[in-house]
């Protein structure tokens, strides 16, 4: 049950900051006005901030309102506990008016005594300094917290990449920031003497209660004070509502669950728990940009809902689910939260007339390259054939992939990859971004290949022999590089070029197909205008570390499988990345529990002896000959690069790797499914990412013990009781009707068990005064004979109510009292 709607936030926020004395300035529109540097309002001062530069002066020095703000820079986080792409945000600001003291006051006041958070529950980060940069720890914010009344434990210190805010350019106004943390109870408890504060799972963040804009930062990269001192605060509505509330997600709020729910309905609970949340997200983020009127296409910002549309009918087409019109989920949001969103409704036309046009060509790419697929007449369909649907018929390879496994065919993928790798070097075009690409034949062909000598060294010395500036980013071409270059599967390197002039951070480094390396990033700091052309790099040893234990371990891995199964089996691709990687092989047969822990230990055991890894340049011929597998018929040059592993491994390899087994410390897998007809894929994790992923598991299971041993007992004194069960009997099928005062978790499974085993159709009411519950499951041996999804809308034909199901089982709510729906429900069959 709600205990505060989101209007009621909004409204406590807006009257709290009105009452001291902040002006309520208009929500802005979510396209930027006069800034180029951004596709869509990011956040709630985007619109105003030319206040906090001098350049422009408010009526007031003291503003608030709510800001609708799209972010997509986390699109891969949707559908966890609370990233969103759009959402609200609450903002409060003081330009040159009050500061540290004030706005802390201000923000514990209304979190206490407005909202009533319990101060318990409250932690806050607060800028610990950097001797580097000489900025000293951020003490006075320390103090302020702890006169409002903040547990000293309570408060964290955190540096310079969590807690000080800007500039994004390499001059501007700067400063330290203060975020409060709710603490969700979920997980391990921060603990000073441990440094465990999980910002992912127990504690979420609910305001940046201040960016104190006290400094400049010098071209000199000196920092020095401000007469000007402003604060720019922002709390997000969603994360706000859900804490408050007590839900699990911002999913839950009432600014998303009812979307999420109409899904649910529309899909009858086909789509998994993730992708329904993606398209909840995603469907109300497209409405938003839509209801600007915003045209779709391939460009800018244009093409963020074109994006998310199209994610949205993937996953749809994924599941079956393809006769599901997203029209109607827009139609739904639009008419819930128009009241909210007053372009909703203004912009109704627009945004079903836009929609419906970008789904019906994406649904009609999607149906041609699949009714191509249907006249496929061999087992085998060849890598040609693939990239004609991919690159013709616009059919993503993910659907392929999905079709593959559904019928039992087998993708040529290996040759599908060499053809796309072959097109992609015609076009010789190089990816920047996201829908940013440079053409590189003219200028890369008067280049000499990169001298890589990042093998032995994380750090070298070099000279730029080019730099390309295209839109925010920056491409430098060198002499000598110790970044690895995206190839065979592995991500690239990040980390830093600089020098005294310059500092450049660097991103992702790709290469041309004759190894000249394009170091691809941003300009942390300096001018391009006139610099030296000697600098340093240096690599991110963290990340560099992490991908060079996951490669190793999937050669020991593959080692293995190929000992286990046979040495025909052969690797079908690979992704190495931080975090995981992943491993594809031809395999028929399915692989059971105990074979991946038997992989696993075997895996483990080799990493426990501590093998050495050596790296030899062997004659192509010999390294054959020796036993080396070489990787997808790829052309070699006359020298290879050869990785052994103690006895156990010798693979021609030009990635990353560990010195010693004992490096790589775990080794755990994550998952293992059938990607296509004959295909495995198997995705691992390594070292500390392992370790975190198995205590998560032991954590999760005491969790669930604890939770079966409290449901056990108190599942006695809820349970149905199956002796009132009345019984009736209607053109040869028995029917049955059983009333019940409460609900409980596997209520529906024993209302179906009941009914298989009386071999009946039965209908439970759980009784609420004029709403009530109910829930219709039909026994096996009526299975495709009654539907009980049919039964419930025939009951919804003269009743009022929602709801839904399958043919076994549906349940909803029926506003009608239990004697009227029992006769209602016997008259009907």
């Amino acid at each position: 049950m709600v205990k505060i709607s989101s209007k009621e936030i909004i409204d406590k926020f807006l009257l709290f900051f009105q009452e001291n004395k902040h002006l309520l300035i208009k929500n802005s529109s979510i396209i930027p006005e006069n800034d180029p540097t951004l596709l869509y309002i990011n956040s709630g001062m985007a619109p105003i901030k030319n206040f906090f530069t001098g350049e422009e002066k408010p009526l007031v020095n003291k503003l608030c309102n709510i800001q609708t703000c799209i972010r997509t820079v986390d699109i891969d986080s949707i559908g966890d506990r609370h990233h969103l792409t759009s959402f609200s945000m609450l903002g409060s600001w003081s330009i040159n008016d009050y500061f540290k003291e004030k706005a802390i006051s201000l923000a514990f006041e209304f979190l206490t005594k407005c909202l009533n958070i319990d101060k318990k529950k409250l932690y806050i980060t607060v800028f610990f300094g950097n001797e580097e940069l000489n900025l000293l720890p951020d003490e006075e914010s320390i103090i302020y917290w702890k006169k409002v009344g903040v547990d000293e434990n309570h408060i964290i210190k955190c540096g310079i990449k969590d807690n000080f805010w800007g500039p994004n350019s390499e001059v501007g106004v700067c400063g330290p920031c203060t975020e409060v943390f709710y603490d969700t109870g979920v997980g391990e408890k921060y603990d000073i003497n441990k440094n465990n504060f999980d910002t992912k799972n127990r504690y979420i963040e609910i305001w940046n209660a201040g960016v104190f804009m006290q400094f400049y930062k010098n071209s000199d990269k000196k920092f020095s004070r401000l007469n000007f001192k402003s604060v720019d605060t922002g709390a997000g509505l969603e994360r706000l509502s859900m804490v408050l509330n007590e839900c699990k997600s911002v999913y839950d709020t009432d600014l998303l669950n009812p979307i999420k729910e109409f899904i649910e309905e529309l899909s009858e609970n086909k789509l998994p728990e993730k992708e329904k949340l993606i398209i909840t997200d995603h469907m109300r983020t497209v409405v938003m940009i839509l209801s600007e009127k915003v045209s779709i296409s391939n460009e800018g910002r244009e093409y963020i809902p074109r994006k998310l549309i199209r994610k949205c009918i993937m996953f749809l087409f994924k599941y079956n689910l393809k006769n599901i019109d997203l029209c109607e989920i827009a139609e739904f949001i639009i008419d819930k939260y128009s009241n909210l969103f007053f372009n909703f409704k203004l912009n109704k036309n627009y945004i079903i007339y836009s929609l419906k046009k970008e789904q019906e060509k994406f649904k009609k790419v999607l149906d041609l390259g699949l009714e191509k697929l249907k006249y496929v007449k061999c087992e085998n369909i060849s890598g040609d054939y693939i990239f004609e649907l991919v690159t013709s018929f616009g059919l993503p390879f993910e659907i392929i992939q999905e079709f593959a496994l559904d019928h039992n065919l087998i993708l040529n993928e290996e040759n599908y990859l060499k053809r796309l790798k072959e097109h992609k070097k015609i076009s010789k075009k190089v990816l920047i971004s996201e829908n940013e690409t440079l053409n590189f034949s003219e200028e890369l062909k008067n280049f000499k290949p990169t001298k890589f000598s990042g093998y032995e060294n994380l750090y070298c010395e070099a000279k730029i022999l080019k730099v390309f500036n295209i839109e925010k980013k920056l491409v430098l071409i060198l002499d000598e590089t110790c970044f690895y270059a995206e190839s065979g599967g592995q991500l690239s390197d990040i980390g830093y070029i600089f020098n005294d002039d310059i500092k450049i951070k660097i991103e992702k480094v790709k290469k041309d197909e004759n190894n000249v390396f394009l170091h691809i990033g941003v300009l942390a700091s300096g001018n391009l205008d006139n610099f030296s052309k000697i600098v340093s790099l240096e690599v991110d040893f963290e990340k560099r570390r992490n991908l060079r234990n996951n490669h190793s371990s999937i050669h020991i891995l593959q080692a293995i499988l190929k000992k286990k199964y046979g040495n025909n089996l052969n690797q079908a691709g690979s992704k190495i990345e931080e975090d995981k990687s992943r491993f594809d092989f031809n395999y028929e047969n399915t692989i059971s529990q105990d074979e991946i822990f038997e992989i696993e230990k075997r895996v483990n055991f080799y990493i426990r002896e501590n093998l050495k890894i050596i790296t030899n340049i062997e004659n192509l011929s010999n390294a054959v000959k020796s036993g080396a597998t070489a990787l997808f018929e790829k052309k070699y040059s006359d020298k290879v690069r050869v990785v052994k592993i103690g006895d156990i491994s010798k693979e021609l390899c030009g990635g990353t790797h560990a010195n010693m087994t004992g490096e790589i410390g775990l080794f755990k897998i994550l998952s293992v499914k059938s990607i296509s007809k004959g295909v495995k894929r198997i995705i691992i994790s390594t070292s500390e990412n392992a370790l975190e992923y198995t205590q998560e598991i032991f954590k999760n299971n005491l969790e669930l013990l604890k939770n079966r041993k409290k449901l056990s007992e108190g599942c006695q004194n809820k349970k149905i009781n199956f002796n009132n069960t009345s019984y009736f009997e209607k053109n040869n099928v028995n029917f049955g009707f059983v009333m019940t005062e409460k609900n409980y978790k596997n209520l529906k499974e024993d209302l179906k068990n009941f009914s298989d085993k009386k071999n009946i159709v039965l209908l439970c009411i759980i009784e609420n005064e004029d709403k009530n519950q109910i829930i219709i499951t039909v026994g096996n041996i009526y299975k495709n004979k009654i539907f009980a999804n049919e039964l419930l809308n025939k009951l919804f034909e003269n009743l009022s109510g929602k709801g839904g199901g399958n043919p076994r089982i549906a349940s909803g709510i029926v506003e009608a009292k239990a004697e009227t729906t029992i006769n209602n429900f016997k008259s009907n069959i």
